[in-house]
């Protein structure tokens, strides 16, 4: 027993070694594993007053601010978020084996991390693009509701079956393209709290980086696009058409949002031909053109993903590994 004490104690010096910042994301992590937050607070010594877990309230760290209308956060978690760039580390779980057939999915505890902040616990929220249902997974966890739209009914097959395997209520889903089914949702008069999706990222082009050059690299894998289907926007012929799609998805949202909302796209800029193709910047200009605030952008990256020796030893060339998370208003009324 005192040799495993010392190994702990020697575990917190070298912790407590490390950047602020790290230990506070190590203490989330070791809390998503299920230590309870004291114990993590113990080990990961130095978070500061501030990270205090209020007697009853042990998921919140410091005060909650009774003017808040937006989320359940309390004032530092909220500062925490605002940062601009996330790193994680989250494990494969909640049918990570069956979602993963989606080359696209995302970690349902991100996307939690992202509800929690944009909803109060009870709101809604919609994803047009649900794929294996990553957002629909992730407000289960922090009891939010959620519609979701996909166009391949295989995808939500996936999300029904880690649904059953984990004993978590489906949310609604439909399946159908986004552009037919979000005016339905209008003539139903139906409006959510906030969207938050994951589209697809540029059209399925050529792929330029798989000549074989390089040994195996990110873009060679099975995966071309998620459907044969003309609706997908995945198949768009150009850069120009995609965004253009994205536009009218764009114009849709905000007859879907309530005044003041947040509207959340992911996107992952591209490489294309020799050139860097900055995706995110062109959507959120086709979203601020129609109407919507752009609040900012947060950059993810998933720790582990790999590099490959792109250009070398003649030019630079990127290893894309992180995702831009856009952050949209709809303008409160007037």
């Amino acid at each position: 027993m005192a040799d495993s004490t010392d190994r702990l104690r020697e575990l917190a010096k070298i912790i407590y070694s490390l950047p602020k910042d790290q230990r506070r994301w190590l203490s989330e992590l070791l809390q998503e594993y299920g230590v309870a937050p004291s114990e993590a607070r113990q080990l990961t010594l130095g978070l500061g007053d501030e990270y205090e877990v209020p007697r009853g309230r042990e998921h919140a760290r410091g005060k909650y601010h009774p003017n808040n209308r937006l989320n359940d956060l309390s004032g530092n978690e909220w500062v925490y978020f605002t940062k601009t760039v996330l790193r994680t580390s989250y494990p494969s779980e909640l049918g990570h084996d069956l979602r993963r057939q989606h080359y696209a999915n995302k970690p349902p505890a991100l996307m939690r991390q992202i509800i929690e902040f944009f909803t109060k616990r009870g709101q809604t929220v919609l994803d047009p693009f649900a794929g294996v249902g990553g957002t629909l997974l992730g407000a289960s966890l922090c009891g939010r509701k959620a519609v979701g739209i996909e166009l391949e009914q295989r995808w939500l097959d996936i999300y029904h079956e880690v649904c059953r395997r984990e004993q978590i209520e489906p949310q609604e889903t439909i399946c159908g393209d986004c552009l037919e089914v979000m005016p339905r949702l209008v003539e139903e008069g139906r409006l959510f709290d906030a969207i938050i999706t994951d589209p697809p990222y540029s059209p399925a082009l050529e792929k330029t980086m798989c000549d074989g050059k390089y040994g195996w690299s990110n873009r060679n894998s099975p995966f071309v696009s998620f459907s044969s289907s003309p609706h997908d926007l995945r198949n768009s012929t150009t850069f120009d058409e995609f965004y253009d799609k994205m536009e009218e998805v764009g114009r849709w949202f905000l007859r879907l949002l309530r005044p003041g909302q947040y509207a959340v796209v992911m996107i992952r800029d591209s490489y294309q031909n020799g050139e860097y193709i900055p995706a995110s910047f062109y959507i959120a200009e086709r979203f601020r053109k129609i109407g919507f605030q752009f609040k900012g952008v947060k950059i993810w990256y998933q720790t582990g993903a790999p590099v490959r020796p792109y250009g070398y030893p003649y030019a630079f060339v990127p290893n894309i590994v992180h995702h831009n998370i856009l952050i949209f208003r709809k303008p409160k009324q007037k």
